[in-house]
């Protein structure tokens, strides 16, 4: 979804990850914190790269889109250091200053003013400053220039677990202060519940615990138009019949289609799609094989239990399965739930699935 490609269909690429985004430019709308989970290369960094686009947020958005600041937090850019709490508020006062430079119209005033504050702030080490100046920036941009802000936290699981209580104390403080323009958007492969104990934070837990949103392998649509799109950037042509093939095959994985057509780039390799028994021989390749290992990896022990256990007795009901339908490792049917893809059924057979 490069945005200076295609610029021409955007209005059909609208429709990407459409039962998302939908959900999640509805709790922005409403001012709704919520949390994302999501498994291993289920396509999240490519979700938030496509969301953070402006004429995306203005599909979503309407009229209300220039003044609402989607604010990307990427706690991989958090350093590595003693004082985790100074360095967390920091990174997000920086993390309002990148997100000022996409928007298009800003005083150049406020620019200004948040790269000196952030400079003051590192040049001083000092918690309280770096806290107070993030309040302060915050309530300025909401109450004097009318912005929404939505922090979205990416890769967020070890920083919400590390955290001490009062950090998710002075969050809520700020969202108070600010009810109507800031909320709080967590993009985790973990519940919450599972990375700590919900009664040491249990007012800021208390505004996005509701509000939950799966992100599970693509739809048919998504993935016949994803795999479209890699078969121009690969210069491969497929037919339409093995462009279903794959998108069943693959489950709509979104690592798991970049996978199987990076195998099939190959024209000796594509042939094997021709032979009746071609799922397990694909299944078998190092490059699918890898894939599973990821998902299998991201999984917790729960998750893998119950996975194993559904591919030996079949329609399992644990504690975790409603989290495996959540993140799509499980989907819904007629008869019951069935494991997404044909490939990773037989990798939970193959006894590489260990828990």
């Amino acid at each position: 979804m490069d945005d200076t490609k295609n610029n021409s269909s955007r209005e059909r690429d609208m429709t990407y990850r459409q039962e998302i985004l939908s959900k999640l430019f509805g709790f922005v709308r409403r001012t709704d914190s919520f949390h994302v989970i999501g498994a291993a290369s289920m396509g999240k960094t490519r979700l938030l790269d496509f969301l953070m686009l402006s004429d995306v947020q203005e599909y979503y958005l309407g009229a209300a889109a220039p003044k609402t600041w989607l604010v990307r937090v990427d706690l991989n850019r958090i350093p590595v250091d003693e004082d985790y709490q100074f360095t967390f508020f920091e990174l997000l006062l920086s993390s309002i200053i990148l997100c000022c430079i996409s928007q298009k119209e800003v005083n150049e005033e406020i620019m200004k003013e948040l790269v000196s504050l952030d400079s003051d702030i590192i040049k001083s080490r000092n918690l309280l400053l770096a806290l107070r100046f993030f309040e302060w920036e915050v309530s300025k941009l909401c109450q004097t220039y009318g912005i929404k802000l939505c922090f979205l936290f990416d890769e967020f699981d070890e920083t919400y677990r590390r955290l001490p209580p009062e950090v998710f104390a002075q969050l809520r403080a700020v969202r108070d202060a600010n009810k109507s323009h800031v909320l709080y958007g967590m993009f985790l492969r973990v519940l919450p519940k599972k990375l700590r104990e919900r009664d040491d934070n249990e007012s800021f837990y208390e505004l996005f615990s509701r509000n939950l949103i799966g992100i599970g392998p693509y739809t048919r649509t998504d993935a016949i138009n994803i795999i479209k799109h890699l078969e121009k950037d690969w210069e491969i042509k497929l037919t339409p019949e093995k462009r279903e093939q794959i998108g069943t095959a693959s489950g709509g994985h979104p690592g798991m289609v970049k996978a199987l057509l990076s195998l099939i780039k190959d024209p000796l390799i594509a042939q094997e799609m021709e032979n009746e028994d071609w799922i397990t021989w694909f299944s078998k390749q190092e490059t699918i094989l890898e894939e599973c290992a990821k998902i299998w990896g991201g999984l917790a022990e729960d998750e893998r239990l119950t996975l194993l256990e559904h591919s030996q007795d079949g329609n399992i009901d644990s504690p975790a399965t409603q989290l495996l339908v959540i993140k799509g490792i499980l989907q819904k049917t007629n008869t019951g739930r069935e494991v997404f893809s044909p490939f990773f059924i037989q990798y939970l057979k193959s006894g590489l699935a260990k828990v």
